[in-house]
């Protein structure tokens, strides 16, 4: 994970901190960016996804730190060895304290930082993601990369060649819980109020949440109430 400097705006003047889960290849040095606004496992998860969308293919192995959604204490999580089963990828927990194993990437994220942020403004999280696909599409992907002397969107492609393809439904990342509807039909999610239909008052809903959208079924009937 790599944070921005600057929080994102989010609409009607508010501002909030973001991160973006990022991947790199070891051959090529592709360099992809997902932006989410937490560190929970169901925002990383959704920003892997997108990343290995992105690069087009699935690594043997995936390396990650000790990030607590992942492997808090050096051993994956449930949820996180779950999703890499179902793509499927090994996975590789550095040590601790161990910064150079993984220096290639905290090598980008200072290039990230450096290069993509100053001297831009951000209206939206989906204008700051846009600027980022471009930036790596068109900045740090072509660009002749000093330390394997080549353009890794070039060498991309010879990568993509030794890798395995991409299943054809990546793992379902949305949130879901169950909830009994209040009296005031609403539901709360991340310091949001979401209204429900009236009707719905007293009985059992399912919630979903995906990065875009929350939507509601009433457990019994099946009927949208959100």
């Amino acid at each position: 994970l790599c944070a921005p400097r600057r929080e994102i705006p989010v609409g009607h003047g508010q501002t909030r901190r973001g991160f973006v889960v990022s991947c790199e290849l070891p051959y090529s040095r592709a360099f992809v960016g997902a932006l989410v606004f937490s560190q929970e496992w169901a925002d990383i998860a959704w920003g892997m996804s997108r990343c290995l969308a992105k690069l087009g293919a699935l690594p043997e192995t995936v390396v990650w730190d000790r990030e607590a959604a992942i492997a808090p204490k050096g051993k994956p999580t449930d949820a996180f060895a779950a999703f890499c089963g179902s793509l499927p990828v090994g996975w590789s927990i550095c040590e601790a304290a161990d910064p150079e194993s993984k220096g290639i990437l905290e090598r980008s994220h200072r290039f990230l930082r450096s290069n993509f942020e100053p001297g831009r403004a951000f209206a939206s999280p989906e204008h700051f993601q846009a600027s980022l696909d471009e930036w790596f599409e068109n900045r740090a992907n072509r660009r002749l990369h000093r330390g394997i002397r080549a353009v890794p969107a070039e060498h991309l492609v010879e990568e993509r060649g030794r890798m395995r393809p991409l299943p054809e439904r990546m793992p379902d990342t949305d949130r879901r819980f169950v909830m009994r509807v209040p009296q005031q039909p609403y539901l709360r999610f991340d310091t949001n109020d979401y209204s429900l239909d009236p009707r719905a008052a007293e009985r059992r809903v399912e919630v979903r949440a995906s990065q875009r959208k929350v939507t509601a079924i009433e457990l019994d009937s099946g009927v949208l109430v959100s």
